[in-house]
């Protein structure tokens, strides 16, 4: 019979080894196992220092292991262990097996070219008989084969949700925990038992506004399907390199989009000079057909569409053959659909289909909000992006051309896309243009009439003038050389307020 405190803490590394890595429930296991001195305080996200090696996880390991070692020593001397006793060395024997082969997934993940043959899954499945030796394996992971592809599918899924969507603010862990659940749900014994392999069934509805990485969200959730593997064979039955379908809808017309989605018989409309295979087509549960501004459909598209969401079939264009799809469904827009839909825009028909599970991801503003670090932790990961190394010099130069440029309170109508941009730029030009500063002449043609008419305030005359500088510079400190006061003066009569930055630690 395990005593109270070792039973606590194989239960806490049993369900660490499947809760959502960027949840609050995992700095709470890992403290259980660790001690809070060693566990992290915060759920996962990137910093700036990334890869540094993290302390928690190979202490957590190195628990997990001496755990399996002692629950051995009991079975050898013939220690009696109740059946809970055993399903909770189950689950440390499920986390030591995850993370003995974590690098070798890992190199699996990054390497160049195709991921489908694996060599070291010999090496995992003798040691899946070895752990689960004395206790067996679980019911839903009775064959190694099934258990190294879900162990595959969730580090391919830490990966792709860890490395695309930045920021450390609490909008950011959110949206990372949310798309988590897209891949897993938020009771992961559930998904064990009865989803693995099925998520492809329900439909992911990407909400949010332009430039705010829905398209990153789609591709991790796309890259991080489940694919099954072939132990006799030691091969995925695909590279998940080749399982995520990207298609920009508003870029396409009418007659293209439902060409490109369902395909089209010989024929069928002119320039159809032979048939051709729609993205849908042959998909299978693994792969993603993630679809771009889908609020842009034209209303017989939508129903043709929810047609193959009710049914999984469809025709090609000019055909009355049905066909069959089998994979998963990620749409994304901008637009508001509640309204759309109340003014006959968009089918609510098909919003019910696709609403089964909506990500909603933040503007930069929210992001941002009440968190002046969080700014500078973006940009940091931006340049380090950019030149391969976040170097301070580079930092502070970037900064300060904000500061210069926009000032800390800048709202970013562009987003992450925006705020990418602007650290090119400064990086390139030393300066940062917004599109909203381009110097605006009807404004000062106004006034100029205004004034002659002697209709304007002198609050009016300071206020578009310092304006119409300002915009024309793109810089509070050459706007506040030319008007002969300091940039913050500049500020106040552009309606904006400067506030000092606090660098990161």
């Amino acid at each position: 019979m395990l005593d109270p405190k070792t039973a606590a803490r194989l239960d806490a590394i049993g369900k660490l080894g499947f809760t959502n890595p960027f949840g609050p429930e995992r700095p709470q296991l890992e403290a259980i196992i660790v001690g809070e001195q060693v566990a992290r305080t915060s759920p996962w996200s990137r910093s700036l220092d990334w890869p540094l090696e993290d302390p928690a996880l190979p202490a957590i390991q190195r628990e997990a292991e001496r755990q399996m070692a002692v629950a051995d020593e009991g079975f050898a001397r013939g220690a009696a262990y109740s059946e809970q006793d055993c399903e909770l060395i189950r689950g440390a024997a499920l986390y030591v097996l995850y993370y003995r082969y974590d690098s070798e997934m890992y190199e699996s993940i990054i390497a160049e070219h195709g991921a489908e043959t694996v060599d070291f899954y010999d090496a995992f499945q003798q040691d899946f008989r070895e752990l689960f030796r004395h206790v067996g394996p679980p019911r839903w992971a009775s064959d190694p084969a099934d258990l190294f592809a879900l162990f595959f599918q969730t580090r391919r899924a830490f990966h792709f949700v860890f490395h695309q969507i930045l920021g450390n603010s609490i909008a950011a862990a959110k949206l990372r925990a949310s798309v988590w659940e897209s891949l897993f749900t938020h009771d992961p014994w559930r998904y064990l038992r009865h989803l693995q392999g099925r998520m492809h069934e329900s439909s992911t509805l990407i909400l949010g506004p332009s430039g705010t990485g829905k398209e990153l969200v789609a591709s991790a959730i796309g890259l991080s399907s489940f694919i099954a593997f072939d132990g006799t064979r030691r091969r995925f039955a695909r590279d998940f390199r080749t399982a995520f379908h990207p298609l920009n809808l508003a870029a396409m017309s009418n007659t293209l989009i439902e060409s490109e989605l369902f395909g089209h018989k010989k024929g069928s409309f002119t320039g159809a000079i032979a048939a051709r295979m729609g993205h849908l087509e042959g998909r299978t549960a693994s792969e993603t057909i993630f679809m771009d501004e889908i609020g842009e459909l034209e209303p017989e598209v939508q129903v043709k569409l929810l047609r193959v969401l009710q049914s999984r079939t469809f025709h090609r264009l000019g055909d009355s053959e049905p066909r069959s799809f089998g994979g998963k469904v990620v749409a994304a827009t901008n637009r508001d659909l509640a309204r759309d839909m109340q003014a006959g825009r968009f089918r609510e028909d098909l919003y019910y289909r696709l609403c089964s599970d909506v990500i909603r991801t933040p503007s930069l503003k929210e992001q941002l909000a009440g968190d002046r670090d969080e700014l500078a932790h973006l940009v940091g990961v931006l340049i380090q992006r950019t030149l391969g190394d976040a170097e301070s010099a580079s930092f502070e130069e970037v900064m300060s051309g904000i500061d210069q440029g926009v000032g800390f309170d800048y709202p970013w109508p562009g987003n992450m896309r925006e705020l990418e941009q602007c650290v090119r730029n400064l990086l390139i030009h030393g300066r940062y243009l917004p599109a909203t500063a381009a110097p605006a002449s009807g404004a000062l043609d106004t006034l100029v009439e205004q004034m002659q008419n002697a209709n304007a305030t002198l609050d009016q005359v300071i206020r578009t003038y310092a304006n119409w500088v300002y915009q024309r510079e793109g810089n509070y400190s050459r706007a506040g050389q030319i008007l002969g006061v300091d940039r913050r003066t500049v500020a106040k009569h552009t309606g904006d307020t400067l506030h000092p930055h606090k660098h990161p630690k």
